[in-house]
């Protein structure tokens, strides 16, 4: 059946590449490329845990027909106005099968909207709440805590007309007002009620699991109030304000010790971070929308001039979850030579990663699709001259992978900073962000990626040392 369905939207996407405004150049999926997704073992694993949603019934929010907020109804009546994107708006909901386990959102929280109408209501009622906090046996259902929106629109974007549809240009710029509203609750002192110390973020089992994932890096064995900064720690909320106030948090500095401060050739992690990708000899320009998904600097650095310098050099790629910190750091220290906040997508996914897939689509696409992502996603870009000149220029790209609105810098171009100095921050969601190097700079990571995707660097560790040229 995959097979066939994977041929029934090629011959859908073939039709609908003409769409204009994309973010990107569209070309023809080149189906010959080698499958790179788990997504058949995790789509199973979704399948099995569905019953789950019976169970959580009690998380379901009020989608009853209520008049649309202003930024919604602006986003309805703009794609009702453009004959294209309409389409594509109704065929990327007719495009998910009607069976299990696409009749519920991959957080099995909330059954799958069928109709761009039944979209926008629950997206209605997620405008007036923050992200809910569950914990449930099912891991994929566990990785898309905080991410609301996201899991709403996991099965639609993983359609060829979805894939299409989250391109477009129109589209994202009211995906932009939509979460900029969101952002302002999170903000907002209305937004502590997702920290509920019964049930919330701040409950006892929450704390726990929190703990637990800043514990992890350095195998200690801290309470909550311990590792972060909190306002209040005696207090019910511990004197977080908001959720994004929650969700911003700074661990406390001797709990993520910068390494090696006095020692120029070892560059520390930005993020706390799970390692994705190390890729070596980076083409300039590269088609980056293939199965594979292979670097491409010119897209990913926006064009900027100082990209063709890292022709042939090094790309590190590494993940943020929702349930750890989200701060950045400089991983050198030098002279910040340029900053950009690039616009892009906000949930565009690779077409692989979806249902053109044999083996079925990635309940965590956005996941699946960060190389990808990392071209098209709206991003901050930061190049900084390290003080080093065996590192010489280098590059970090911060990419809102989903729900993010904002990637706020702290500091300015012109400005000196020192290793493990705070550079910014992504305000709410899941993240990623890839740290970028010249072909001289000559580096070894083989100590930080013992254990690849499977757990956080510490945010200020070790990363890779470089060595003269």
């Amino acid at each position: 059946m995959g097979l066939l369905y994977a041929a029934i939207i090629l011959l859908t996407v073939l039709k609908i590449v003409t769409c204009r405004g994309a973010l990107i150049p569209r070309s023809e999926p080149d189906l010959d490329q080698p499958n790179q997704s788990d997504a058949g073992r995790q789509s199973e694993q979704l399948h099995q845990s569905n019953q789950l949603h019976q169970s959580n019934q009690g998380h379901q929010l009020d989608r009853s027909r209520q008049p649309l907020e202003p930024v919604l109804e602006d986003f309805q009546n703009a794609i009702n106005a453009n004959g294209t994107l309409k389409r594509l708006s109704e065929s990327m909901f007719s495009e998910i099968p009607a069976m299990d386990p696409y009749d519920t959102d991959p957080s099995l929280q909330h059954p799958q909207a069928r109709s761009f109408a039944e979209m926008l209501s629950l997206f209605n009622a997620l405008l007036k709440k923050g992200p809910r906090w569950y914990q449930v046996s099912d891991p994929i259902a566990n990785a898309a805590i905080g991410l609301p929106f996201n899991n709403a629109l996991i099965w639609p974007m993983n359609t060829a007309s979805g894939y299409t549809f989250f391109l477009q240009r129109e589209v994202n710029d009211h995906f932009q007002a939509l979460l900029s509203q969101w952002g302002s609750y999170l903000a907002s002192d209305e937004s502590v009620e997702t920290l509920d110390p019964a049930t919330g973020w701040l409950s006892r089992d929450a704390v726990t699991v929190l703990a637990a994932k800043g514990n992890g890096p350095a195998r200690t064995a801290h309470r909550f109030e311990e590792l972060y900064q909190c306002p209040d720690p005696n207090s019910p909320t511990y004197g977080f304000r908001s959720w994004d106030q929650f969700f911003t948090r700074l661990f406390h500095p001797d709990k993520r010790p910068v390494a090696s401060p006095d020692d120029d050739s070892v560059i520390v992690n930005s993020c706390e971070s799970m390692p994705l990708r190390l890729r070596h000899n980076v083409k300039y320009t590269d088609r980056f929308d293939l199965k594979g998904q292979p670097y491409s600097l010119d897209a990913m650095l926006n064009r900027e001039p100082e990209a063709e310098a890292f022709t042939g050099g090094t790309v590190y790629q590494a993940f943020l979850s929702s349930l750890t910190y989200h701060r950045w750091h400089a991983p050198v220290s030098g002279k910040v030579v340029k900053i950009r906040n690039v616009p892009g997508t906000y949930y565009s996914a690779n077409y692989y990663e979806g249902f053109a897939n044999p083996d079925g689509p990635d309940p965590l696409s956005a996941e699946g699709s960060q190389p990808y992502i990392a071209h098209t996603a709206t991003r901050g870009i930061i190049f900084i001259e390290a003080d080093n000149p065996d590192i010489g220029l280098m590059a970090v790209v911060y990419i809102g992978m989903a729900e993010v609105s904002s990637c706020e810098f702290t500091v300015r171009e012109g400005q000196h900073v020192d290793k493990g100095d705070e550079l910014g921050a992504f305000h709410f969601g899941g993240s990623t962000h890839c740290m970028v190097f010249r072909p001289e700079t000559k580096l070894d990571f083989q100590d930080a990626l013992m254990d690849q995707y499977e757990n956080n660097q510490m945010v200020n560790g070790y990363l890779a040392s470089a060595s003269r040229a």
